[in-house]
């Protein structure tokens, strides 16, 4: 029986979704609304690997992040795709998987997700929350703001369980009083089975999606492990289509309001509109998406390990390394915290802020131990790269790393390093080191234009390093 969606998306919103998920020119799959992307180039990128190596033997793509790069070099070569955090090698696992998933398996999913007791369990706890958001998203939508300000502001489940919020209003704090007090009874408030939706309903996602997700993350679980990837990454990806923010990045939540403290009326849309997504329909289109990957016929390996650890253990037919390493201040991690959460359904400790004089959880929740490049702390960078250089250099292949140039009459986000810089400690490892535009780009800053800088249309180049 051939694979079908079962939902009811709304044409506006499937409209949304196809122009997501649909194949680009380039023919990749974009697993994520993801940072830095090098979709666009990607076609450059294979070539200069192909220029530098073309003897076809494997490659190693060592910041792999959304999987999009491992996904295009794996047309012609075997793959190992390298990255520290647990999110990107659930997607490049999947993404470069062998795929003859049966139906069987795909149908018990799909309906174990909708009609299962645990999700009935959740529908229930949530529900003075999901009707209170329903009820405020309606008032906002006739122009009454407030109220949703009032509950996207307070309406943290987490949040409550760590102190209850004296300024949110007396309906905000009885509807989230009594979804805590459900989640108790049904013995749900420790262990996996509602962590997206105490972590994050409200803040990332409507409390129905939340829930959703949840039922979704519990229903994966019958899936042997040589499948569960593959389900696993339709998840976050559909995470990553649902999410009510600017630019669809994990970094912070929606603020409804400006710094004078007014509504900010254009969002009004935008929320009503992510929050009105079913997350089950989405993801079944995006576990279709996913089976009807052209899977290649390589021998592929995806490795979470820290870059230094994993060139010391890289297979003998690594021909080429490509790297994609991140070059400003801001961390990665911050901006995939929830799929990393969503993976490792661990129920993380949440970083904390003090404001007058009390402590609260931060504003994007996000989780208290989280990865840390050397690539985005200033006074590290220059070592890291260095040490990058000598790794590759001892496996005696060719180097092609992706940067983006600074261009400071632009107002761009400043990069850790120039490009002189790196391509003078290239050239103390590397007989030959060449730079080469990898074409226009101008990458997606993932913000509003009023919290960020411009980037140049030039902002990709390749740094091609010959033993």
């Amino acid at each position: 029986m051939a694979f079908e969606s079962k939902g009811t998306v709304s044409s506006p919103q499937l409209a949304l979704f196809e122009g997501f998920a649909k194949p680009t020119e380039y023919n990749i799959l974009r697993p994520i609304h993801y940072l830095g992307s090098k979709l666009r180039v990607s076609d450059a990128i294979c070539n200069a690997v192909e220029a530098v190596d073309p003897t076809a033997r494997s490659v190693c793509d060592l910041f792999s992040g959304s999987g999009t790069m491992a996904y295009a070099l794996s047309r012609k070569r075997n793959v190992v795709a390298v990255d520290i955090q647990e999110y990107s090698r659930v997607l490049c696992s999947a993404v470069l998987s062998s795929g003859n998933i049966p139906n069987s398996i795909v149908e018990q999913v799909c309906s174990e997700m909708r009609t299962s007791e645990n999700y009935a369990q959740l529908a229930y706890a949530v529900e003075p929350l999901a009707r209170l958001e329903a009820d405020r998203i309606g008032q906002a939508t006739r122009g009454n703001l407030e109220p949703l300000c009032d509950l996207l502001d307070q309406g943290s489940i987490l949040g409550f369980e760590q102190r209850v919020d004296r300024s949110a209003s007396a309906s905000v704090r009885e509807a989230v009083a009594d979804t805590i007090q459900r989640l108790a009874d049904l013995g749900l408030s420790q262990g996996p089975k509602a962590q997206v939706t105490r972590y994050f309903g409200g803040i990332y996602f409507s409390y129905k999606q939340a829930a959703q997700l949840d039922s979704i993350l519990e229903a994966i679980t019958v899936v042997g492990p040589e499948q569960h990837d593959v389900f696993l990454a339709a998840a976050l990806s559909t995470a990553s289509e649902i999410v009510n923010t600017i630019g669809k990045q994990f970094a912070q939540p929606l603020r409804p309001r400006n710094g004078q403290g007014i509504a900010k009326r254009h969002l009004v849309g935008k929320i009503y509109r992510d929050r009105s997504f079913d997350a089950f329909d989405v993801y079944e289109m995006w576990l279709k998406r996913y089976l009807a990957i052209p899977w290649s016929e390589g021998k592929h390996t995806v490795l979470r390990k820290d870059y230094r650890e994993a060139l010391q253990c890289l297979p003998e037919d690594v021909g080429v390394v490509y790297a994609d390493p991140p070059y400003t201040r801001d961390h990665y991690s911050r901006y995939y915290h929830v799929l990393e959460t969503l993976c490792l359904r661990d129920n993380p400790p949440v970083s904390t802020i003090r404001i007058h004089g009390e402590t609260r959880y931060s504003r994007g929740f996000y989780r208290l131990v989280r990865h840390q490049s050397p690539f985005c702390i200033k006074s590290q960078a220059p070592a890291a790269f260095s040490s990058l250089f000598k790794a590759v250099k001892r496996l005696r292949v060719p180097l092609v790393l992706s940067y983006s140039p600074f261009d400071a009459k632009a107002g761009a986000r400043p990069r850790l390093m120039t490009i002189d810089a790196i391509q003078a400690l290239a050239s103390q490892e590397f007989h030959h080191v060449q730079v080469v535009p990898a074409g226009p780009l101008a990458h997606n800053k993932l913000n509003s234009s009023e919290h960020n800088v411009g980037t140049s249309q030039d902002a990709e180049i390749l740094i091609i390093c010959r033993p």
